[in-house]
């Protein structure tokens, strides 16, 4: 499992930087005037292709309250498994910063935890530990995967899988972690926007002593962009093509005939020049 997510990390952040390379169009932005010039639109664009913008450009930073249900691999089988149980859930806190380097495709650093349990009995207070879990998350705009960039959608629909590492800071413990889950985004503004994150951790084994755990955890927060938030749709250049190949076309067959008229008029004038010779 953690060569998979390594490998996924990797591939993403290669395709990240690839996508990162500007696109030169600016032969192409004063499309107003060269439709009043050509009598074509110019403005054909691909449904689901836009122009990636600067690095600095498409960040964004997140702050949720968090409520958790903690799973403990040596708790006592006749306790609930209830995710409503006091013993079982705590209240914590979330902090992200990302970037989206496509309108589907982005990466984020999360920190969560601070309050949690190590569910080790039915009371809530002998189960309470400090915990901290820092993860780098890719996640998958599916809405505008599927459907293409909308700078106008307020409902964003965003898988995510990520890896990372759990510290319990009660017991002086460090784990590996993993975790899969489901950011619900609305947009609230251009730069503002609410969301419901809904996810599932689990800390691996690393040492003798430590105990693995897992977690079920429901976010509600806040997420601010940073810098420019839109993307410009990416110039159909195969239609463009097209219609400039027509309106070439066109001129050449307007200049053909205009040939072939002067061409008549010049014998004309000839014939004329003849009759008056005789």
């Amino acid at each position: 499992m953690k060569k998979f997510f390594l490998i996924t990390f990797g591939l993403l952040v290669a395709i990240g930087a690839v996508a990162q390379d500007d696109i030169d169009i600016s032969s192409l932005e004063d499309d107003g005037q060269m439709e009043q010039q050509s009598g074509w639109n110019t403005n054909a664009v691909k449904h689901n292709n836009v122009i990636t913008n600067s690095f600095f450009s498409n960040w964004f930073v997140s702050l949720s309250a968090t409520a958790s249900a903690f799973y403990s691999d040596n708790e006592p089988e006749a306790l609930s498994g209830s995710p409503l149980k006091e013993f079982r859930n705590n209240l914590g806190l979330s902090f992200a910063i990302g970037k989206w380097f496509t309108p589907g495709l982005g990466l984020r650093t999360k920190m969560n935890g601070f309050w949690g349990r190590n569910v080790i009995s039915d009371k809530a207070s002998d189960n309470s530990i400090n915990y901290l879990a820092l993860q780098e998350q890719a996640l998958f705009n599916l809405s505008n995967m599927v459907y293409g960039y909308n700078p106008s959608r307020k409902y964003n629909f965003v898988p995510y899988i990520g890896f990372g590492f759990s510290r319990n800071i009660s017991h002086n413990e460090n784990s590996l972690s993993y975790s899969l889950g489901l950011l619900n985004s609305l947009s609230l503004s251009e730069k503002l926007s609410l969301s419901l994150d809904i996810n599932y951790s689990r800390a691996q084994k690393t040492a003798s002593r430590l105990v693995p755990f897992s977690t079920l955890n429901m976010e509600i927060g806040l997420s601010y962009n940073i810098g420019g938030g839109k993307w410009k749709k990416a110039p159909d250049a195969e239609a463009l093509h097209e219609m400039y190949q027509m309106e070439i076309e066109a001129i050449n067959a307007q200049l053909e005939d205009e040939r072939m008229e002067n061409e008549n008029l010049r014998q004309q004038l000839e014939s004329k020049d003849e009759n008056v010779d005789k």
